[in-house]
């Protein structure tokens, strides 16, 4: 049993509207504990949650190492035309569930953002089962503070945005 950890990014801190990046973990069920342990250990006393943003440089390079416990990586970045934030993140959304759905995965887990921008992320979800696409996915919304493995994504989002071009077993979809 496979389960995607998915956050977002908009690089250029939100006032760039014509880039938006999802990124989705992969990990196996049987890894999940040893996965979770190790965020836990690698975030540092001073923060609530590991999160990219907030780390020191050396940080951010030994974080990447929590990626070994991904299966697989799947990247979606959305570079278009200048478009409001949930529009860029429905796209995205359409393709990463695709894309997780070739994977063979059954559960996402999102990154929540607040209770109205998770109702608009369940609309997204319903509209796309009811178009024959991620009929076989169960997902869900937590925060990083519930699942720790969210932290993972977050590395994969901010390692792609800021280019770091080594991201294990990563797979980058437009």
């Amino acid at each position: 049993m496979r389960t995607a950890y998915v956050d977002e990014s908009e690089p250029g801190g939100g006032l760039d509207h014509t880039v938006y990046v999802l990124a989705a973990v992969v990990i196996a069920r049987e890894q999940s504990d040893a996965a979770r342990a190790a965020v836990r250990d690698a975030t540092p006393r001073r923060m609530r949650k590991l999160h990219w943003y907030e780390a020191l440089p050396a940080q951010r390079i030994s974080w990447l190492d929590l990626l070994r416990h991904a299966v697989e990586i799947v990247i979606v970045r959305y570079e278009g035309a200048v478009a409001r934030t949930e529009r860029r993140r429905r796209r995205c959304l359409e393709r990463l569930v695709w894309e997780l759905e070739q994977r063979d995965v059954r559960t996402v887990v999102l990154e929540s953002r607040g209770p109205a921008r998770d109702r608009d992320d369940r609309s997204m979800f319903t509209a796309l089962r009811d178009r024959g696409i991620g009929g076989r996915l169960r997902w869900t919304h937590a925060r990083p503070s519930e699942e720790p493995l969210l932290a993972l994504a977050d590395i994969a989002c901010g390692a792609h945005r800021d280019g770091h071009g080594h991201i294990p077993d990563a797979v980058v979809v437009a």
